[in-house]
């Protein structure tokens, strides 16, 4: 049986045939549709090269096949390039079974209706908010209220319409996206849900180094996150350090990522003086290089302004830091209530930090809390989940047969 996943990364095809990703989906990513699914198609954006840039993952394998279409970017990207998007899913469909979007993402919304026309069975891995993903704090365009309403309005109508929804969060997005199984308060062979983060870590992946009784001469800040907007929140970060430093206290800081907004989220830092005081690493492959930058720190502070379960805080957790966060989304399921901050502001996050480089016994017990809970997103728990749930699609598949 063949899955078709509606994947929302951009892939490079080389001359010889491989096939690349800028993060996330490589060959490992996939075994997990494999442990329900004999084959996988993939229908993403896709260009040809003669070479791959730093950010490069093989993603390739036997089972795994590549349907491309136009590498497009933002909404004028999908109405030029519209009938090229749409042959390539009418191609992609036909070798289908069944189909699993990641959504919310460009290539979930074009795709939805022709999906739904089909009517073949399709699932829904919904990763994040879409209202808080494309808020004003987030995207600054012209047309972010119009596109803000039109995706949140259409992946409410997609968890609905969908066979199955899993969730990465436990409950906030299953309260503001319900499946058809949960309005209904009961799951049938037809409706059906799940909860799994997208995160894969491993036993041998947990880490926590030893910390002194007492605080370091140095302590460092952590942010990880790329750098293609504000949504992630490394101005506030920068800030925040700026603030921390005036007042007196010994920190630096680490920002882990890349993007289109590194230059000026550098020159920001230029501009409080804390450009020796802020390294930017640039992009880390994989979680083993982020976790190596990870190790470097105490405390990660991570001021998002959209989310839905952020990988990059479990991580964080599962490398024994110390982690602050904004009060949203699925952040409030990971982080106690004195580590979450309202307001998306240097200021605020600097005035959470400040009680746990004063008392650092506390900071201490509450990292080794954050560490413990980590463990709950550990690869065999989270694998079950979602083998049991892709299970539930393919039975559906037989059924209909």
């Amino acid at each position: 049986m063949k899955l078709l996943v509606i994947q929302e990364q951009h892939f490079t095809k080389l001359p010889n045939g491989q096939v690349w990703v800028d993060k996330q989906s490589d060959t490992k990513f996939w075994e997990r549709y494999l442990s329900a699914f004999d084959e996988i198609v993939v229908c993403a954006r896709m260009k040809c090269a003669d070479s791959l840039g730093v950010k490069a993952l093989r993603s390739d394998r036997n089972e795994v096949s590549f349907i491309g279409m136009p590498d497009f970017r933002g909404a004028a990207g999908i109405i030029k390039h519209y009938f090229q998007i749409q042959k390539a899913l009418s191609l992609a469909l036909k070798e289908a079974d069944c189909v699993i979007f990641r959504a919310p993402s460009p290539i979930s919304m074009v795709s939805y209706g022709i999906v739904r026309r089909s009517g073949k069975p399709f699932a829904v891995e919904l990763m994040n908010n879409p209202f808080t993903h494309f808020s004003p704090g987030s995207m600054h365009h012209f047309y972010q209220p119009i596109i803000q309403k039109f995706i949140t309005n259409q992946t409410k109508r997609m968890c609905k319409a969908a066979n199955g929804v899993s969730y990465v969060t436990d409950h906030v997005l299953q309260e503001l996206y319900p499946s058809t199984a949960r309005l209904n308060n009961k799951e049938t062979e037809k409706y059906f849900e799940s909860s799994y983060s997208t995160i894969n870590i491993k036993k041998e992946d947990y880490l926590k180094r030893e910390w002194p009784n007492q605080r370091p001469t140095e302590v460092v800040l952590v942010h990880s996150g790329e750098m293609l907007d504000y949504r992630k929140g490394q101005d506030v970060f920068i800030n925040a350090i700026a603030e921390l430093k005036e007042k007196g206290y010994p920190v630096r800081g680490i920002l882990i990522g890349d993007g289109l907004m590194r230059q000026e989220f550098e020159k920001m830092a230029k501009e409080l003086g804390v450009s020796n005081a802020i390294e930017f690493t640039g992009w880390k492959s994989g979680f083993k290089q982020v976790q190596a930058e990870l190790l470097r720190g105490h405390f990660f502070v991570f001021p998002s302004s959209g989310e839905g379960l952020p990988r990059s805080v479990i991580e964080a957790m599962a490398s024994g830091l110390l982690c602050f966060g904004s009060k949203i989304d699925g952040v409030v399921e990971l982080l106690n209530e004195k580590m979450l901050v309202e307001n998306m502001d240097g200021h605020a996050f600097a005035q959470h930090i400040e009680p746990f480089l004063d008392d650092w016994s506390m900071a201490c017990a509450e990292r080794n809390i954050q560490f413990e809970k980590s463990k709950e997103y550990e690869a065999s728990i989270l694998n079950k989940r979602r083998s049991e749930f892709y299970k539930k699609l393919r039975n559906l598949v037989d059924t209909q047969k």
